[in-house]
C-alpha cells in the first residue's frame, strides 16, 4: 500500500507522544496523519472520516484504548480497521487482552522507530490485499448476480461455487404472459426484446420485496422460489402478496407499446434445490411435485378465466387476509387423482 495514500489516525492523550509518533509517519512518507486526544475524540473522527489505520494508546482519560477497540469491534463499518495499540503497559496480560480486542499489532514505549515502521508497514499490506480480496468478490456478486439470483450468487462466493442439494417444503410461483407467442408474432424481434425488457423489471420488483428468487426465466416465463435459497417462514404468504402486485404491476400498463396480461400458479411442496450439471457448466434450479403443479395451475388460468391459482397446500399456510375462492378438485395433468383448486384475487375483486 502506498504511504502517501494512506490515511493514519494515532490516539494518544499526551502532547508529546502524538507529536513524536506524527513526525516519525511523515519522514517515513505517511503524510495523511490526524491525532486525537482521547479515546471519544478518536471515535469522532472515525465516525467522519475514513482510515487506513490506527495506533492506540491505552492509558487515556474519557476513554481508554480498550473502549476505543470494543467499539470498533462492535461497529459493522469499523470492526475490520487495523489497530496497532502502542503502549507504556508491556505486561503479557495487557498484550493478549488487546490482540482478544481485535488490535493487529502491540508495541510497547518507548516504542523503536525501525520496528515500528515494520510493522506498519505489514498490517497496511495486509489491509490492502484483504480489501482486494472483498472488492474481486464484490465483482464476482455483482457479475453473478446479472444471471443468477442475488441470495444465490453471495451463496456461490461463500461455499467457493459449491451449492449442495438442500430439501425444503418451498412455495413455488411460476408465471407466463397470456398468448405471448400469438404477441411475438405479430412484431419483429427487436419489439419483443424491448417488450420483454420492459415487462420483466416491472414483475421482478414485487418478487424481490418479497423475497422470492427467480430460479429461472424460460423465454417469457418465470419460475419464482420462496423459502429457498434463503429461508423465510412465511413463503406462503410472499408468494401470494407478491402474486398479487406482479399483477398490479401489469394490468393497464403497456411494454413497448403492448397491453400484457400475466397467468400466475403457485403451490407448496417438499422440493430439493442446488447445482446441477457437469464440468464447468453448472446451473442453480429446483425440482418436486411443486415445481410441476405451479406450471400447471399457471396454464390452468387459461380454462377458468382466473389470473391466479393456488394449490391447497399453500392455502393451508396462509396467515394473511386474502379474497380466496375455492374452484373445487379439478384434474391436472400429469397428477393421478383431482388436485384441490383455489383462485387468488385482489381484495376489490368481484367473485
Amino acid at each position: 500500500m502506498n504511504a502517501s495514500g494512506c490515511r493514519i489516525l494515532v490516539v494518544d492523550d499526551n502532547e508529546d507522544n502524538r507529536y513524536t509518533l506524527t513526525r516519525r509517519l511523515r519522514r517515513d512518507g505517511y503524510v495523511d496523519v490526524v491525532a486525537a486526544g482521547d479515546g471519544r475524540e478518536a471515535l469522532e473522527q472515525l465516525a467522519e472520516t475514513d482510515f487506513d489505520l490506527v495506533l492506540l494508546d491505552i492509558m487515556m482519560p474519557e476513554m481508554d484504548g480498550y473502549s476505543v477497540l470494543e467499539n470498533l469491534r462492535a461497529s459493522g463499518r469499523l470492526a475490520s480497521l487495523p489497530v496497532i495499540v502502542i503502549s507504556a503497559l508491556d505486561d503479557f496480560d495487557s498484550v493478549v487482552r488487546c490482540i482478544e480486542m481485535g488490535a493487529e499489532d502491540y508495541l510497547p514505549k518507548p516504542f523503536n522507530a525501525t520496528l515500528l515502521r515494520a510493522r506498519i508497514a505489514a498490517v497496511l499490506e495486509k489491509k490492502r490485499l484483504r480489501d482486494e480480496v472483498v472488492r474481486q468478490l464484490a465483482v464476482i456478486r455483482e457479475v453473478f448476480g446479472r444471471y443468477v439470483p442475488a441470495s444465490v450468487a453471495a451463496q456461490i462466493v461463500a461455499d467457493q461455487g459449491q451449492l449442495k442439494p438442500t430439501h425444503a417444503t418451498a412455495t413455488i410461483l411460476y408465471s407466463d404472459i397470456e398468448a405471448f407467442t400469438s404477441i411475438a408474432e405479430t412484431m419483429p424481434p427487436e419489439q419483443v426484446v424491448q417488450m420483454l425488457n420492459e415487462y420483466f423489471p416491472a414483475v421482478i420488483e414485487p418478487v424481490e420485496k418479497y423475497g422470492g428468487v427467480v430460479n429461472q426465466f424460460q423465454g417469457d416465463a418465470m419460475l419464482i422460489t420462496f423459502n429457498v435459497p434463503v429461508a423465510d417462514a412465511e413463503h406462503a404468504d410472499r408468494a401470494a402478496c407478491a402474486a398479487l402486485e406482479m399483477q398490479q404491476a401489469v394490468d393497464g400498463k403497456r411494454f413497448a407499446g403492448v397491453q400484457l396480461k400475466t397467468r400466475i400458479g403457485i403451490a407448496t411442496g417438499r422440493v430439493i434445490a442446488g447445482n446441477v450439471g457437469s464440468g464447468d457448466r453448472m446451473n442453480y434450479t429446483v425440482h418436486g411435485d411443486a415445481v410441476n403443479l405451479a406450471a400447471r395451475l399457471e396454464q390452468l388460468n387459461k380454462e377458468h378465466g382466473t389470473r391466479i391459482l393456488i394449490s391447497a397446500e399453500t392455502v393451508s399456510l396462509l396467515r394473511g387476509d386474502y379474497r380466496i375462492e375455492s374452484m373445487g378438485a379439478m384434474s391436472v395433468r400429469g397428477k393421478s387423482a383431482p388436485v384441490e383448486i383455489h383462485a387468488l384475487h385482489p381484495k376489490d375483486a368481484k367473485i
